[in-house]
């Protein structure tokens, strides 16, 4: 049974959407995803936004989430400098509720496949090591936050994470690019396979 989306799905795949010129088809931050939310989007992506998000809202504090949001953009800590938003918590709270108004349009939408609701809370130690294998990619408190992500939240949330986090601090880190080796990154392969994440199939 596979997931109904590849593995940017949720949470990272929405801070995808903040590269450097979002502002220039946006004039906030909740606009930029109501916009992404088109009304062809196939249910099941707005759902797991949500899930997310009530996720890390109902589960870990606000200064937490910050940090994983500003690790996981490319803007980074720019996104709350420049912005009205006050941290994290506020944030997630306005992405839940353009997850919302899209799904108060569409009175058919799905319900999450046992595939899609998978946590993977057998893989919460290789979540942990493989978080703390990049611990000199990132500082020590996104590293935190996303082990308090393992643990509070799920394995599977924690580790989407840390994928959508990795490129960012290798970009961040220009012009000394930081690359994965075959060793690394055949493990994240290896992990993402666990996970169902469709991409990692063989």
């Amino acid at each position: 049974m596979h997931r109904s989306t590849e593995f940017t799905f949720g949470l990272p795949w929405v801070a995808s959407f903040f590269h450097q010129d979002w502002r220039l088809d946006a004039s906030s931050e909740a606009d930029a995803v109501a916009g992404q939310f088109v009304e062809e989007l196939e249910p099941e992506a707005v759902l797991l936004v949500r899930r997310d998000a009530r996720m890390l809202h109902e589960q870990l504090p606000a200064e937490r989430i910050t940090t994983l949001w500003t690790g996981c953009v490319e803007s980074g800590e720019d996104f709350f400098l420049k912005s009205q938003l006050t941290d994290g918590a506020e944030w997630v709270r306005q992405v839940i509720e353009a997850c919302n108004a899209w799904l108060v349009r569409h009175a058919h939408a799905a319900t999450l496949s046992e595939a899609d609701r998978y946590e993977g809370r057998e893989w919460d130690g290789r979540v942990r090591s493989t978080i703390t294998e990049f611990e000199d990619w990132f500082d020590q408190e996104l590293v935190q936050a996303l082990i308090e992500c393992v643990d509070r939240c799920t394995p599977d949330l924690a580790f989407r994470l840390l994928l959508q986090a990795l490129p960012t601090a290798s970009v961040a880190a220009s012009p000394h690019y930081r690359d994965l080796s075959q060793e690394q990154y055949a493990r994240l392969a290896s992990l993402g396979r666990d996970f169902r994440y469709a991409l990692c199939r063989e």
